[in-house]
């Protein structure tokens, strides 16, 4: 098997009570079947808290009765009751595992790191380099891809980061390449024509400063996308204030660098589970998207990494909201392609 993650992965560790947005509050906490069973045999009077602290959500998970929306089994020091006294290997699957995600695709296993856990996002946003996803292992004799057409999504995620990452360009001339880019591997994939998909990474394999002529129509992106935001499900009472601030706020552009590899870590996560239902082209515009949000949340007056950590927890870690926006993407003309390039435009 091939196994793929961002260069930053191994440096991760949880910093526990020292979290500013700990992944114990506000969340449900699923417990997996095997957890539940062992929980079952526990002893005493610990046993039987853990028991009772079980219930099962409306979709059918088995999840803790959060406390004023904390896990039962968060302490006062913000410490995981269950770590001390059963160790780690007896917590839920969910709370080992986080903020670890893994996407498998025949053969070939990604795992990411996601950007709502704080320490994530600090090292996401922690260097100035192209970011880089390492691979490790190797395809043997055998071992296969899902679907027929899943290596060449993979060659054009490749071509996507590569366009994303041509530092000889200004970030919103790549911005635009890439959501051109993604457009026409969404034609081929409507099409049926995903024979000609190399062709495609090939032709954008050296790209022009001087981009083609673009129809331009305004007004934009802001403030519309972050009123679409408003709309969505809410997980923090803080967060639409903040969005709020960030309508208001002068405009503070982030470096390039920093915008860059946002998106180059939204394309890792996201850019290939078009395999699956063949929407590719909403995943390119939230990948720009994104760092967009990003940009204008910390004009509110937060540090970059804390405004995407906590986009992030709204919005990425949400598979409601992620779905919503997907259908903003193909329904709204305010978050349609026109909309993106006369911002990236006019920005």
């Amino acid at each position: 098997m091939l196994l793929r993650a961002p260069d930053y992965f191994d440096r991760f560790h949880c910093i526990a009570d020292k979290c500013p947005r700990n992944c114990c509050v506000g969340w449900e906490v699923v417990v997996d079947n095997d957890t539940a069973a062992y929980f079952a045999g526990v002893p005493g009077p610990f046993g039987d808290r853990l028991r009772a602290g079980l219930t099962v959500d409306g979709e059918g998970e088995r999840c803790f009765v959060r406390q004023n929306r904390r896990c039962p089994f968060l302490d006062g020091r913000n410490l995981c009751e269950i770590y001390q006294v059963l160790g780690e290997e007896h917590t839920s699957r969910t709370c080992r595992l986080h903020p670890r995600f893994t996407e498998d695709y025949g053969s070939v296993r990604e795992t990411s790191l996601s950007a709502s856990c704080p320490v994530a996002a600090d090292l996401l946003l922690g260097s100035e380099e192209r970011l880089t996803f390492p691979a490790t292992g190797e395809l043997e004799a055998g071992e296969c891809w899902t679907d027929a057409w899943e290596p060449l999504l993979f060659a054009c995620r490749e071509r996507a980061l590569a366009i994303l990452q041509t530092r000889s360009l200004p970030i919103r001339t790549r911005f635009t390449w890439f959501l051109l880019f993604s457009n026409e591997v969404q034609s081929a994939l409507d099409e049926e024509q995903t024979e000609g998909l190399q062709d495609l990474c090939e032709a954008y394999g050296d790209l022009p400063e001087e981009l083609p002529a673009l129809e331009l129509t305004g007004p934009g992106l802001f403030p519309a996308a972050l009123k679409t935001l408003e709309r969505l499900e809410i997980l923090e009472e803080d967060w639409l204030p903040l969005l709020r601030a960030a309508e208001a706020a002068p405009r503070r552009k982030l470096p390039d660098w920093m915008l860059e590899r946002m998106a180059a870590y939204f394309v890792f996560r996201d850019f290939c589970k078009a395999v699956r239902d063949g929407d590719l082209l909403s995943r390119a515009e939230f990948a720009v998207l994104a760092p967009l949000c990003v940009e204008h949340l910390s004009a509110a007056g937060i540090a970059p990494q804390e405004a995407l950590y906590r986009f992030c927890r709204e919005i990425e870690h949400d598979p409601d909201n992620l779905a919503a926006l997907q259908t903003a993407f193909c329904e709204d003309p305010a978050l349609g392609l026109r909309a993106f390039f006369w911002q990236l435009a006019n920005d």
